[in-house]
């Protein structure tokens, strides 16, 4: 099957194919996704779902003069190998390699850069608009994921495009998954007969549903949406993982995103190790948290998997919420959580808080509410690429009135910190890295709740040096100070109210560094 592929390395080539080869072109693609994850990891579930999508799209469309946007873009892996980036697919979701998701800077054939849910449909009615203004050619066509239509953005994009009666294409990509199950009404609604009377409602000529793996049944509605005048959906049904047997039978994430893995007497072995990360001893103290107080309730933006929640919900189906993939809706709930004397904490990957912002300013912030954010990978994350690095979050909320900004060093801190946070007036943030929990060092001690400004982790008599430091980043400072007698180590603790007085203390010492995790300007 590989050689099929080896002969197509454009969409034009996927065109010129006869209908005989296309279903060994599909096999093949699912076969080097699944080689290539198991070498690199990556997001295998979605894109081993959209093969036969993304060969129809190629079949159809004529990219780059046509306009290809996918939500996210982790569905799209086939699209990068069909669009002259084979040879370098080895090094996905490596520095200077190729990107986790999409990247106009790769290729002319990704319209838009995007890693982040529910942008496509805006982002492809702008596209379109643009090129109508302008006077270009071509057709325009979102690739959306179900679970993206639990985002309100998603729900500002089809509002738009429906009263604007330009001949976008929405392909509506339907695999009932998205990090894990979807929830919500209009994830269950797609899969009855009201999906075509919601559509239309709006606006659209619905087409569907579709057998998203019958290349022959999507060709044609595909062609039938390019020939429309007016906006289409063209509702496709899918199975995430598809071809790939231990990620069909993963009914939590049917394999959104993998480590390396290889196969050792006919089973998939992941090759990471099990050590606990930082996301699951949080969910520990979390649910330590919900057995002491009822008032404590736990909300997550489609993150009950990637924030290890999964167990805390199966404990307290009533009190942990799987929102959806709608951040904005995620941290308002919280605030009348708290309005209505909850303590609510909201667990949020660092760069899907930002998509919040306004949100936690106006109906946390300026309230003084009392939501926890317990901000999951936040700092440098690695693979993921620019659009999911956590190295914002200490400077957007930093200006905000009432907040207070808490990081661990160790896992050991999460307990303390979280009690502290959950007793406090107004809103926090408890901040912590993606990884696995590192040893606590002999030097570091961890108190027990309420937490209170920053701490020595290392004291010199008479200190020549100090290094002031925010979170994890203490315990390579340690490691920079141990043969230096006379420089010490200063755990900051809060970003937010600073401890000013141990800051005092530690400038009039002698000299001070400060090493944090966040951007240059």
């Amino acid at each position: 099957m590989a050689d099929v592929l080896s002969g197509v390395s454009s969409p034009a080539e996927v065109r010129a194919l006869s209908e005989d080869a296309l279903p060994g072109l599909c096999e093949a693609l699912r076969e080097a996704i699944i080689t290539l994850c198991g070498r690199v990891g990556g997001h295998l579930g979605a894109s081993l779902g959209a093969v036969e999508l993304v060969v129809a799209l190629h079949r159809v469309f004529h990219t780059p003069q046509d306009a290809l946007l996918f939500d996210v873009g982790h569905q799209a892996y086939a699209h990068k190998l069909l669009t002259g980036r084979r040879d370098q697919m080895h090094t996905l979701r490596q520095a200077g390699g190729i990107s986790p998701f999409l990247d106009p800077r790769e290729s002319p054939h990704d319209a838009l850069a995007a890693g982040h849910a529910c942008t496509a449909i805006s982002a492809a009615l702008g596209v379109l608009a643009g090129r109508r203004q302008l006077h270009h050619r071509g057709h325009v066509v979102a690739v959306v994921g179900d679970g993206a239509l639990t985002g309100g953005l998603s729900f500002e994009g089809l509002n738009n495009a429906g009263g604007s009666h330009l001949p976008l294409v929405v392909v509506v990509n339907d695999n009932q998954m998205s990090i894990s199950a979807n929830v919500g009404a209009i994830p269950a609604l797609l899969r009855t007969r009201n999906a075509r009377a919601f559509f239309e409602s709006l606006g659209f000529t619905y087409l569907g549903p579709v057998d998203g793996h019958d290349l022959g049944a999507l060709t044609q509605a595909l062609r039938e949406a390019k020939a429309s005048s007016r906006p289409v959906v063209v509702h496709a049904l899918t199975k995430k993982g598809r071809g790939f047997p231990p990620a069909e039978a993963d009914e939590q994430t049917r394999g959104h995103a993998m480590g390396p893995y290889e196969w050792r007497a006919g089973k998939l072995v992941r090759s990471r190790g099990g050590l606990p990360t930082f996301s699951e001893a949080f969910a520990t103290v979390l649910g330590e948290a919900l057995e002491r107080d009822p008032r404590v309730v736990a909300v997550t933006p489609a993150m009950l998997e990637g924030s290890a929640l999964t167990g805390l919900k199966a404990r307290f189906p009533d009190r942990v919420h799987d929102v959806g993939i709608a951040e904005q809706h995620a941290v308002t709930f919280c605030a009348g959580l708290a309005a209505a004397g909850a303590r609510p904490v909201c667990v949020v990957y660092s760069t899907f808080l930002q998509r919040a912002y306004d949100q936690v300013v106006h109906d946390v912030c300026l309230p003084g509410l009392p939501v926890v954010f317990a901000v999951d990978r936040a700092g440098l994350v690695g693979a993921d690429g620019a659009t999911h690095q956590g190295a914002y979050d200490v400077s957007f909320l930093r200006p905000l009135p009432g907040l207070t900004q808490w990081a661990p060093v160790v896992g050991e801190d999460l307990s303390p910190m979280l009690t502290t946070a959950l007793q406090a007036p107004g809103p926090s943030v408890l901040r912590f890295p993606r990884g696995t929990l590192p040893a606590v060092p002999p030097e570091l001690h961890v108190g027990e709740a309420p937490v209170a400004g920053a701490r020595w982790l290392k004291r010199a008599a008479v200190p020549r040096l100090t290094l002031v430091t925010l979170g994890p980043l203490g315990l390579a400072a340690l490691e920079a100070v141990r043969n230096e007698p006379d420089w010490s180590v200063l755990d900051a603790r809060r970003a937010w109210p600073l401890d000013e007085a141990a800051l005092l203390e530690a400038a009039a010492g002698g000299h001070v560094v400060v090493a944090e995790e966040g951007t240059t300007t």
